[in-house]
């Protein structure tokens, strides 16, 4: 942790075996504080996630079996499709859905919440990204630093569960719920595509540095719908899919939040 001005070191392990390092952060570093240590992941294989301490988060990893979790699991998870796995959780929330919408309203939701297609005809390329969303809360700015022994961020949701935990997400009988596989593939998704990278999670908030966001229309269209179909209470901090396309998606900074 020399070199980057952190104390009150804490080392601790997770229920399934990952070593876990974290420091406290001067709240008003800590920005800084994540992009030096994700400038060094390259040479240290520390990922950096803003979020609770070592003992924390190794608290919160009790709480999923130790089969879906650690670099067995992991293993397991980077052999899945993104795309794929992606796919199988937006016909899992439209099939929960179904069953709320009487059946002259399935077409009209349709198109307005999952029609990458319908969405980019209402888009035009951008050319003024907005600045990007931070969720302010009472744990904001964050006041600790999470090294994780992994080669990208995305695969922290699986070796560390319980950082990203939606209480709230809900599918059709055969998905229903959000695993941590289910974490690494969306973050792997948008990391290959996007270059968005874990920046903040605890708990029911996420956070995402991103490096590449999308610009045209269709890019655009599909990552709003992605965003939706994954974090449904986009709709209370943001708005439709749409709002999510033109406020959020072409930002460097992408927040999430599960009520």
């Amino acid at each position: 942790m020399t070199g980057y001005g952190l104390a009150d070191v804490q080392e601790s392990t997770t229920a399934g075996g990952v070593r876990l390092l974290s420091a406290a952060v001067p709240p008003q570093d800590h920005d800084h504080i994540w992009r030096a240590l994700r400038a060094d992941h390259g040479r240290t294989g520390w990922w950096p996630v803003l979020s609770w301490s070592a003992r924390e988060a190794h608290r919160s990893t009790f709480d999923y079996p130790v089969e879906a979790q650690g670099t067995d699991a992991l293993r397991r998870a980077l052999a899945l499709d993104p795309v794929e796995c992606f796919a199988e959780l937006t016909r899992s929330r439209w099939e929960e859905r179904l069953a709320d919408l009487e059946p002259a309203q399935r077409a009209e939701v349709w198109a307005e919440d999952y029609d990458a297609q319908a969405l980019a005809g209402r888009l035009t390329r951008v050319t003024s990204p907005p600045p990007g969303r931070r969720r302010e809360t009472s744990a904001y700015p964050p006041g600790e630093v999470l090294l994780v022994p992994a080669a990208a961020g995305h695969e922290v949701p699986v070796l560390v569960p319980g950082l990203i935990e939606p209480a709230n997400w809900f599918g059709g009988p055969g998905h229903p719920d959000l695993e941590p596989a289910d974490h690494l593939a969306v973050l792997r998704l948008w990391h290959e595509r996007h270059a968005a990278d874990l920046y903040f999670a605890n708990g029911s908030r996420l956070e995402l540095s991103v490096g590449r966001p999308p610009v045209e229309p269709v890019e655009v269209a599909q990552c709003a719908v992605e965003q939706f179909v994954y974090c449904g209470d986009l709709g209370q901090l943001v708005g439709d899919p749409i709002d999510v396309a033109r406020k959020q998606v072409p930002a460097g900074h992408w927040s999430f939040w599960w009520d």
